[in-house]
């Protein structure tokens, strides 16, 4: 056994089995209460908030993809931090959504989506359309580790074994704390993370060249290929506008409406969480994307040259071959805290709307039978276990087109609910007709823009005209038909009384509507 497995595999070991213990000590704590599974009773500090969306938001996708894309399209790859727009995003949308969770009880993108726009079948298609997306998703988080591990033992640790080992930590974790464990690890993974990051950064520049950073430009300036990468003039790909644009929008902007960020709005303890969130998101992500882009346009290039036919694994490739066996294996560390940090998150989001919006919703409360919490709690353990074994599934047969596609698809699909949701926050006029159409059509663009056609107008990706016609569309069609106005009261002009008038939550929380939401029946009974 070589030094590198050695090392990797004692410090994931201790890791994992912290994990596990984690998660299994918040049992009991969490097996009353769907308000303590599914959003930690609503408590989460400030810190803990920044913490663990910004952990959320990277991914072992990130941990890779960054670097490696950065080492290939240059320093305009950058443009996808969007720091800024996603820190006012909480502060704004997420703060809203945040005061519509405490007073009407919303656990999930969709107790919103389908009580503002009052529509069932709506509720349920958003659902579908996430969860579809959700579990090839948090796959290729066990994918990466997978290879992460194999790469970084140099062969030792089987591909499979490895992701066994991380799917046993994400399930065991999440079944055991829920939304409890899950925002408290985030925490923790984002230091690990940070630091094992830098560690790694230092350590390369350090080992490998004289002069630090000076003498890594040193190193590149004479490769046209890097110093074009770096933002030269003539640099093309994601260092212009429409580059920037849709970069920009599938890796931050539309991240608010990603599932498992869309729920932590519901989950703050105070208004002083967003209004940190502000500043906070855009420093955490800042000190992410800086290590991870100066990997991809300074290092990798400096070390390598330009011509490495291995991008896809750079950050390994580098640990493993240009830093000692306890660095490599730090590194590894970093992809587990990503990589594990968005799955389990994904999967708490995903099996909460499975149970609760799909299942108990319309097996028992549209029906008027109870449902109680211990046995919610319960069916959302089960829902974890199925959807683990799903996901092992794909892991194990790695369906080229499958992965490929989800990892395309998933944050243009998931941004496809964002006019709606921004929509049924701040406009009055927006109707369920204009839900409907901007998000059935915007999914069709996707779709079309993904598969069909390479070479949309404008140089704009598919997610952006998606976005941009779903808009356009939600618009018109609301424009065209009419909200009942009690739907406006309930979701816009009381939440900006509050805000105006700068009402203690406290006191609202005393008056909380039933966490079942506003039914069309019941609508149409008033009309």
């Amino acid at each position: 056994m070589n030094m590198y497995a050695v090392f990797t595999l004692v410090l994931c070991g201790v890791y994992g089995v912290f994990m596990v213990i984690q998660g299994l000590a918040n049992y009991r704590k969490t097996s009353g209460s769907t308000e303590t599974f599914y959003n930690a009773d609503r408590g989460v500090n400030t810190f803990m908030l920044v913490c663990s969306t910004a952990v959320s938001v990277f991914s072992g996708l990130a941990f890779y993809g960054w670097p490696s894309s950065s080492y290939k399209l240059g320093a305009g790859y950058i443009s996808g931090m969007g720091a800024f727009c996603v820190g006012l995003e909480f502060a704004v949308i997420g703060y809203r959504l945040w005061l519509l969770g405490k007073e009407y009880g919303f656990t999930t993108p969709i107790d919103f989506l389908r009580s503002r726009y009052y529509s069932e079948k709506y509720g349920v298609f958003c659902a579908i359309l996430m969860v579809a997306m959700i579990v090839p998703y948090v796959a290729l988080q066990l994918i990466t580790i997978g290879d992460g591990m194999n790469v970084s033992t140099k062969g030792f640790v089987p591909y499979f074994l490895a992701v066994l080992f991380a799917c046993a930590i994400i399930c065991f974790h999440v079944f055991g704390g829920g939304m409890k464990a899950v925002a408290w690890m985030d925490t923790f993974n984002f230091i690990l993370g940070m630091g094992t990051l830098w560690v790694l950064v230092v350590v390369l520049v350090v080992r490998n060249f004289d002069g630090g950073m000076v003498g890594v430009y040193e190193a590149i300036k004479n490769d046209p290929v890097s110093v074009a990468n770096l933002g030269a003039p003539g640099a093309t790909g994601y260092f212009t506008i429409p580059g920037i644009i849709n970069q920009a929008l599938t890796a931050s902007v539309a991240t608010i409406v990603w599932p498992h960020i869309y729920s932590r709005c519901y989950i703050a303890k105070s208004k002083k969480n967003f209004e940190v969130m502000a500043w906070g998101l855009p420093l955490g992500y800042l000190m992410t994307f800086t290590g991870l882009i100066l990997i991809g346009i300074y290092i990798g290039p400096g070390i390598l040259g330009s011509g490495f036919d291995k991008a896809d694994s750079l950050v390994p490739y580098l640990a493993t071959n240009f830093a000692p066996p306890i660095v490599s294996a730090v590194a590894m560390l970093c992809l587990f805290a990503f990589a594990i940090s968005t799955g389990e998150s994904m999967l708490l989001s995903g099996t909460a709307m499975v149970t609760k919006d799909l299942f108990v919703r319309h097996r028992f409360l549209l029906k008027g039978l109870p449902a109680d919490d211990k046995k919610v709690v319960h069916w959302t353990r089960i829902v974890v276990i199925i959807m683990m074994i799903g996901m092992l599934i794909i892991v194990w047969l790695r369906p080229a087109a499958i992965v490929d596609y989800a990892y395309k698809l998933s944050s243009p699909y998931f941004a496809m609910v964002m006019p709606a949701t921004i929509g049924g926050l701040f406009w009055k006029k927006g109707t369920k007709e204009g839900a409907w159409a901007g998000t059935i059509v915007g999914c069709i663009i996707v779709t079309l823009g993904t598969f069909f056609i390479k070479n949309l107008p404008l140089g704009l990706s598919a997610l952006s005209w998606g976005l941009l016609i779903n808009a356009v569309l939600y618009i018109v069609v609301s424009l065209c038909t009419k909200c009942p106005e009690e739907i406006a009261d309930k979701y816009i002009t009381r939440v900006e009384n509050y805000i105006s008038a700068g009402t203690d939550m406290d006191a609202i929380v005393g008056n909380t509507i039933l966490a079942s939401t506003f039914r069309p029946e019941q609508l149409a009974s008033k009309r």
